[in-house]
């Protein structure tokens, strides 16, 4: 399946392609936007948030055209199985399955799968390093660079920030336990790393990271726990928080100036990366 939009506003023309892939003989939908101009391109996997349970590929189509047309990569959007039908690891196993898939087939697409970066927001932030997580532990693919924003990272949920900032607007305490409760099986552990990357038995060795975090989000602080820890384990990474934010700002550039300052910082950084 195949169709060919107009970018929005601003944007130059990309030419999208919705696909469709075959995982464990069950259909896997994605999105892959390709830059005006002639290829290969490096590629962006990119894994929406929603808190697992929720969101699509169209909920999150703005940004990967900006991320397509200003880094002027292939971004690969992954529609993965959601609950109620299909609960944790489906997931994680669509986002691996996906990028296992690209790295097999890219190069039919005009695609350079050697330079591949992963990204996400919320839950996608959390599953984009995991992701990173499986690819380094299996020697495969080597993945250039990752990019969390306000990454879901932590489901113990024990930070000082899921308390101070429960109400706020964007992902409330009770959204986010929500989320949790109706993606993870009963009998699962909670600190899983597959769930929880923060507890990951080793780091070192992972990709570069641009981690951003809000000020004003209930997951603000285990993406500045995962920053240290990440710092810790000799891996490169950038951490930018943005205070008066709620979560999820960058996907209203429309509202949010800082939005926009978000989104051409993640543009810059993933250009700086993947065109070595």
């Amino acid at each position: 399946m195949e169709t060919v939009r107009t970018a929005l506003r601003s944007l130059m023309v990309v030419r999208v392609r919705d696909l469709i892939i075959d995982n464990q003989r069950r259909p896997l939908p994605l999105r892959l936007y390709t830059p005006a101009g002639p290829g290969p391109f490096p590629v962006l996997m990119f894994f929406h948030g929603g808190g697992w349970v929720t969101g699509d590929l169209d909920t999150h189509d703005g940004f990967c055209r900006h991320m397509c047309e200003w880094a002027g990569c292939a971004v690969v959007a992954v529609d993965y199985a959601r609950p109620p039908e299909h609960l944790f690891p489906a997931a994680v196993e669509d986002c691996c399955a996906a990028t296992q898939w690209i790295i097999d087939q890219g190069s039919s697409l005009g695609l350079v799968s050697s330079r591949m970066a992963v990204a996400g927001g919320g839950s996608g932030g959390g599953l984009a390093a995991v992701v990173s997580q499986w690819a380094l532990a299996r020697g495969s693919p080597r993945l250039a660079f990752q990019l969390l924003l306000y990454p879901l990272l932590d489901c113990l949920a024990n930070n000082p920030s899921h308390k101070e900032f429960a109400k706020e607007p964007g992902l409330t305490g009770e959204m986010l336990e929500w989320y949790i409760e109706h993606y993870i099986p009963d009998g699962v552990s909670r600190a899983d790393p597959r769930l929880s990357p923060v507890y990951a038995k080793t780091l070192r060795g992972l990709p570069p990271a641009l981690i951003i975090t809000c000020g004003r989000d209930v997951l603000r602080d285990e993406g500045q726990q995962y920053a240290r820890q990440l710092k810790k384990a000799d891996v490169l990474v950038q951490h930018k928080e943005y205070t008066d934010m709620p979560h999820g700002f960058i996907n209203y550039p429309a509202r949010f100036d800082a939005a926009k300052k978000g989104l051409l910082l993640c543009a810059q950084v993933l250009q700086e990366h993947l065109h070595r």
